[in-house]
């Protein structure tokens, strides 16, 4: 078993300590390994000229998490952007004017939405402007969808894909006003700006991740040393079929030593570490949210659906992360 101990000091020495030991040992789902999504122009730029055209991308989503990043690349990078950034259900050629949609509105922050003939608006984000970065997070297995800006989520809202109706969910861009504005999108062909959200996957991934593939399931004649065994108590359920906590390979402990001296020790995936070493690195840089959530997976006692332990940055004194292998 190799230990890593990463202690928390405030410096930016040890912030590139961090990504040196820990990135080199579970890289970071930061980009999709096809790169077949674009706009309709076949471009991942899309060039919208007036007021109500918009774009969509050439492949839409059924099922699955999903997450892709946009920005907008002309006007003022200061002042609030007159533009729609979202999803819309909308599979055929009718024009952008005749989509339903719910979309993130630059100018006032609200959601905008278009299901009837009318708009609604809703309020939810902070305004966003041409410099910042659009995140996108679409839960089609749990008819949701929200909005980062510059990898700050911008909170839950009751805007649902479903209520767009079509068999297929699209992301989307549209001009609020007229004159020249473009959107450059990455769907995860490469490195997003800010980390991808836990469960998710880059959008123009082929999703094949969400479901192990059985030639990583432990052979049943391993048995691991002593020494790297887990505790009994976080032995997966077999009723757990989400996969997120079913062993794949390489696991690891992750031991994190609270600033009041308590321990939280969490079992965790390759994937899921991941998912939190690069929280822990953006957060330590200014971006991102202030806490994490690590899903309790089979320690989740009791008549619930489901358990999160929630860890808050600057209570973190150290962490402690020691690998393992189930293979």
């Amino acid at each position: 078993m190799k230990n890593i101990i990463i202690k928390k000091l405030g410096t930016i020495m040890l912030a590139l300590l961090i990504g040196v030991s820990v990135f080199s040992l579970f890289p970071t789902v930061t980009k999709a390994e096809t790169t077949d999504v674009t706009w309709s122009n076949g471009s991942l730029l899309a060039k919208l000229g007036d007021g109500g055209q918009g774009d969509k991308a050439t492949v839409g989503k059924t099922s699955g998490k999903w997450y892709w990043e946009v920005n907008g690349i002309a006007g003022n990078p200061n002042i609030p952007s007159i533009s729609l950034i979202g999803i819309t259900s909308e599979a055929g050629n009718n024009t952008s004017d005749k989509w339903k949609y719910h979309s993130y509105y630059g100018y006032s922050g609200n959601i905008l939405t278009k299901i009837s003939s009318d708009i609604t608006r809703t309020a939810y984000g902070t305004t966003f402007a041409q410099k910042d970065t659009i995140g996108l997070a679409l839960d089609m297995d749990n008819d949701t969808i929200s909005w980062y800006k510059n990898g700050v989520w911008q909170g839950s809202n009751t805007a649902k894909p479903s209520q767009l109706g079509g068999s297929q969910v699209f992301p989307m861009v549209m001009a609020g006003e007229s004159g020249f504005k473009s959107f450059q999108a990455n769907f995860g062909a490469s490195q997003f700006k800010y980390p991808v959200p836990v469960g998710f996957l880059p959008y123009q991934d082929s999703g094949k991740s969400t479901t192990p593939d059985p030639s990583t399931t432990p052979d049943p004649s391993t048995t691991p040393d002593p020494s790297t065994k887990p505790d009994p108590s976080t032995k997966p359920d077999p009723s757990d079929t989400d996969g997120s906590s079913q062993p794949t390979g390489d696991r690891a402990i992750l031991v994190v030593t609270m600033d009041n001296g308590f321990d939280k020790e969490f079992d965790l995936s390759k994937k899921e570490l991941s998912a939190f070493i690069a929280w822990y690195d953006a957060k330590d840089a200014g971006r991102g949210a202030s806490f994490f959530a690590i899903d309790k997976h089979n320690n989740n006692k009791g008549p619930f659906s489901n358990r999160k332990d929630y860890v808050i940055f600057n209570k973190i004194l150290t962490f402690e992360v020691s690998e393992y292998s189930t293979k």
